[in-house]
This record gives structure tokens, sequence and C-alpha cells, in this order.
């Protein structure tokens, strides 16, 4: 009786380990590839509308349509900005006329003066009105600013605009082709111009076009929180169309120290932060919090929670938990 009362606590004793593979925590200092996406657009894009309102009389082009440097591409009816032309030309003429006779008078002690001031300001106006009606009537045309494509057009003959009211947009083929992305507030202050990039294309899926950042947005978009940056396309023969959809990767110049550990350590979480299993004096488990930068295929980029050396479970997780002992095995 005794006897069996000792194998039963013997048998107690006896503890069935977990048997688990362990990694240790490194640390390094690299950059992080930044993926995003943006939109593929003209270096220079811009509206192109009329400097004075009016009644658009002829459109020469339309949408989609590629244009030459200089090429009229818009007119509005001249028959009111001529009008206000001719009549600026006769109130110079008159003005001439006034400012000769006061000068003359002047000379021969009849008028005074200020008589010769007011004539000179008056010359000095009617010129002035001359100059404004030409300039309109020069801008009451739209030409094409340098050798590009319409992307849109947003208005029709016969209709009336506003001065200033866009009638085409308006990108130039002169420039680069830049791709637009949004960072999140996290990653833009690891990003220096001229750092490098890799773009893809659906278009174009077997090709991988490299470009350099050339801006970065210093101030966040007010509804999604996220950051602008710009991305300059590296000279290509490829032909391209403003609105393509890219998928980036930025490869930041700027490194940092980060702890790493596999990706398969990680017991439960999200983007943010989670849970690891660490291993003292090779039976011992002690769950840990981490904060967790990013997140890749295959590893975790920690921010805190870990020191480089520790030994962290990465087989075996689903197996251990309270306080249960592990045998590592090598």
């Amino acid at each position: 009786m005794i006897a069996s009362c000792k194998e039963q606590v013997n048998q107690e004793k006896i503890v069935e380990k977990v048997k688990v593979r362990t990694t240790k925590v490194i640390e390094k200092e690299m950059s992080i590839p930044i993926h995003c996406s943006g939109k593929l657009s003209s270096k220079e894009e811009s509206k192109l509308s009329f400097k004075t309102g009016g009644i658009i009389s002829e459109i020469f082009i339309d949408e989609g349509q590629k244009v030459k440097n200089g090429e009229v591409l818009a007119k509005l009816n001249l028959s009111e900005i001529q009008a206000k032309v001719n009549q600026a030309r006769l109130g110079l003429d008159k003005a001439g006329r006034d400012f000769k006779r006061a000068n003359n008078l002047y000379k021969d002690s009849v008028a005074t003066l200020e008589q010769l001031q007011n004539a000179t300001t008056a010359l000095d106006i009617a010129k002035s009105n001359v100059e404004i009606a030409e300039f309109n009537l020069q801008f009451s045309t739209i030409k094409a600013p340098s050798n590009g494509k319409i992307l849109k057009r947003v208005a029709e003959e016969n209709e009336i605009v506003e001065p200033g009211s866009p009638v085409f947009l308006f990108a130039s083929t002169d420039n680069d082709w830049v791709v637009r992305v949004n960072i999140a507030d996290k990653d833009i202050f690891s990003l220096l111009l001229n750092d490098t990039a890799e773009v893809k294309f659906d278009a174009y899926p077997d090709k991988i076009f490299y470009a350099t950042v050339s801006e970065v947005g210093n101030s966040a978009d007010t509804y999604t929180g996220t950051y602008e940056v710009e991305l300059t396309l590296e000279s290509t023969i490829t032909k391209f169309a403003s609105g393509l959809i890219a998928s980036v990767d930025i490869y930041p110049s700027m490194k940092e120290k980060f702890m790493i550990i596999p990706v398969n350590a990680l017991i439960e979480g999200n983007e943010t932060e989670g849970y690891i299993y660490q291993v003292i004096n090779n039976e011992k488990v002690k769950k840990l919090k981490i904060k967790i930068y990013k997140i890749s295929d295959n590893d975790l980029f920690i921010k805190s929670g870990v020191e480089e050396g520790m030994e962290i479970i990465t087989e075996g997780v689903s197996y251990v938990g309270g306080s249960v002992e592990v045998e590592v095995v090598r």
C-alpha cells in the first residue's frame, strides 16, 4: 500500500514539457520599404480658361486629343470685347488731343499748370485703358501653353462662361510624368527628397519603372490624415496616359534600428501591438506584450517590448500557455 502511494506521487511530479523551437531577437539598422498606391499624371496639369467672361463662339478641340504649343483651342464671341477695345482707343485719341491743346495753352500762359497736369493724367489713364482692353482681347482666346493633351472639356459652344471658369483640363507632355501617393504619418518622416522607388502599372504588368521622391507634403489631408508625396518617373519611351493607377514601393534612404523576429512568433495581435512567448532558462515561458512598427511577409519590426538576444518561441506557440514548461528543440 505504501509503495503504491509513492509511485502515485512520483507520477504526479512528472511534467510533460512542450517541445518548441526558438529564435533570438536581433537588432538591425535598416530602412523598411513603404508600400502604397497612387495615380499617374503629368507634372504640369492646369485648368485653361478665358480671362474675360462671355459667350463661347468656337471650340476647336475634343477631349482626349493631343495639341501643339500655341494651338488655338477655343474662342469667345469678340463683338463686345472688340467694342471695348475700340472705345478705349477712341478715348486715347481724345485724351491725346486734350493733352496737346492743354500743353500749347500752358506754353502761351493761357492754361494753368493744374490744367496741364489733369490733361497728362487723363492721357495716362486712357493709355492704361487701352492696354487693359487689348490684354482682355488677347486672352479671349485659349491657346495651348505647351505640347500636351486635353484630359477633359467642361464647356460647350454657345455657353456663357464666367471669367476664369475652367474650359479645359490640360496636361503637358513636355514635362515629366509623376505619381502622387498618400503616405501615413508614421512613414512620412522617414522620407527624403531623391529617395528611390519602384512603380508598377496594371497596363504594363511585366515592367518595373523607377522613380525618385520629388516632393514631400508638409501638411496632412483634412479627411484622410495622410500626406501627399510626389514621385517623378525616370525618362522612358513607354507611352503613358494620365490617370493610370500605380502600385509603388518607396525605399527610404534614412535608416532606423529595429528589433526583428519572425512573424510566426506572434500569438495574437493587430497591426500595432501583439503578444509573444519568451523562453527563460530553456524551460520557463513568459508572455510579452510588444509594440509593432510594421509587419512584413516574414518578419515583425518591433518598436518596444523586447531586447536583443531574447529567446522567442517561433514553433509550437499554439501548445504553450499558463505555467507550462517547454523543451527547446535545437
